[in-house]
C-alpha cells in the first residue's frame, strides 16, 4: 500500500525547501541571488585591474583554476577541488550565449569590454544547460553583444 502523507508534512517539507534558498550575503561587488549564481558585475571587473577577459576571469571568479601555457596563454579552467576521468571536465564557457571552444580568444578580448560575468555551479548548471555544464557554467556578456 503506498504511503500517505499528511497535507501538513507536504506543506513543511514546502516551506524548509523555500527557506533554505535564501539569499547569501555576497563579497563587495559581486551579486549573489538565490539560487547559488554569482553576478559579477562591470565595477567589480574594473576594480580587480584585468586587462583581458581570461585575467578578468582569473581575479574575479571563484571555485575555479585558470591555467595558461608557458608563454601565458589560456590553456585550460578546472574545478578546484575535482578531477574528472570523462572528457568534459571543464565548465562551459559561453560569451554573449555562443560556447568557446578555444580559451586563446579570452586572452585577446578586452577586460574593459565585459559588462558582467555570471557563474553557475552544480545543479544550477545542469538545470539550464544540461549535461554539458555537469561542472558548472561560466556565462559573459559583452557590450557589443549587449547592443545586438
Amino acid at each position: 500500500m503506498p504511503r500517505q502523507w499528511s497535507l501538513f508534512a507536504v506543506s513543511l517539507v514546502m516551506v524548509l525547501a523555500v527557506c533554505s534558498r535564501a539569499a547569501r550575503p555576497a563579497r563587495e561587488g559581486a551579486l549573489s541571488p538565490p539560487d547559488g549564481r554569482r553576478i559579477i558585475d562591470q565595477e567589480a571587473i574594473e576594480q580587480s585591474g584585468a586587462r583581458t577577459a581570461w585575467d578578468a576571469l582569473r581575479r574575479t571568479v571563484p571555485f575555479y583554476a585558470f591555467r595558461t601555457n608557458s608563454r601565458g596563454r589560456p590553456t585550460r579552467v578546472e574545478h578546484r577541488g575535482r578531477s574528472s576521468i570523462v572528457s568534459r571536465d571543464q565548465p562551459l564557457i559561453l560569451v554573449d550565449g555562443v560556447e568557446l571552444k578555444d580559451f586563446t580568444a579570452l586572452g585577446d578580448m578586452p577586460a574593459s569590454d565585459m559588462l558582467d560575468i555570471e557563474v553557475l555551479t552544480a545543479v544550477d548548471a545542469t538545470t539550464y544547460y544540461g549535461t554539458n555544464a555537469t561542472n558548472g557554467v561560466i556565462r559573459i556578456r559583452t557590450k557589443v553583444g549587449d547592443k545586438n
